[in-house]
């Protein structure tokens, strides 16, 4: 699950109907999290493009022996792949994408990732991998946007923080089968 900071692509989305569609995270204080918009970037708030920066980590979650592990938070924003995995020969992977947003009383709220799990879900069926729960989903979303809070850009600024799931085969493998 990487994450990025952008200007929101969908500007024709208000304010009111992303209240009316979020999760709000667990814990969102400033004493408990950080402060969303706090992070030093190269541009003001207000000039984010849709485009890769980096952050704090991303989660890893690994599926081995029949079940997901733990999220994982990583600060390196790269991943060591065995040259024989299925996300290479087949393409087997999935993505999805979502974003989190702060509100004017400091909150952040992430927009239907529920939604979101679903469709990844079944993107997971169709490309032969081992689902993610919906509650393993949910928490390595959160995991990813605690960690990087102030990353989310400020309330008013017109811009979200992106978080990317992406599930892909890195066993190896020949031939089509599912992933380890």
């Amino acid at each position: 699950f990487t994450t990025s900071p952008t200007k929101n692509s969908h500007a024709a989305s208000s304010v009111q109907s992303v209240r009316q569609k979020t999760n709000q995270l667990a814990m969102v204080g400033a004493t408990e999290l950080g402060k969303p918009g706090t992070a030093e970037l190269d541009v003001p708030w207000e000039e984010l493009g849709f485009e890769f920066r980096p952050t704090n980590s991303h989660v890893c979650l690994t599926y081995k022996a029949g079940e997901w592990g733990a999220p994982e938070l990583v600060k390196e924003p790269y991943i060591n792949i065995h040259i024989g995995a299925t996300a290479l020969h087949y393409g087997q992977a999935c993505f999805e994408g979502l974003k989190a947003f702060a509100h004017e009383d400091g909150s952040v709220h992430i927009f239907r990732p529920d939604e979101n799990a679903k469709r990844m879900q079944s993107s997971c069926e169709r490309t032969m991998m081992a689902s993610l729960p919906t509650e393993k989903f949910m928490e390595a979303v959160n995991t990813a946007v605690r960690d990087n809070i102030e990353y989310v850009p400020p309330y008013g600024s017109g811009g979200a923080l992106y978080i990317r799931p992406l599930l892909f085969g890195s066993g190896p493998r020949i031939g089509l089968q599912p992933a380890d």
